[in-house]
């Protein structure tokens, strides 16, 4: 809108929830079938149950960076959603 540079990072997530396993269960799951991930999702297209994730973003401008006690460019570092909120996007 007015032209000015923004840092985004962006948020793909599903619409079904994100389950995970305990790390017995990963032991079990994973020595049974190391692709049960994969299985799983080809299992569920199979079923006709698709995929689906909602994009949201995070906005902030570049003179912001300086008040967070982390470098918000590093990738691994999260922004805290109580600051810079997530937007929806689609």
């Amino acid at each position: 809108r007015d032209a000015k540079a923004r840092y985004v990072k962006f948020h793909w997530k599903p619409t079904c929830g994100v389950s995970c396993l305990m790390d017995d269960e990963a032991t079990l799951v994973g020595g049974k079938n190391h692709s049960h991930a994969t299985q799983d999702l080809y299992d569920s297209i199979a079923a006709g149950n698709f995929p689906e994730w909602k994009l949201f973003v995070q906005v902030i401008d570049p003179e912001e960076e300086e008040r967070f006690d982390f470098d918000p460019l590093d990738d691994t570092k999260t922004w805290p959603e109580e600051e810079v909120p997530l937007r929806p996007v689609g």
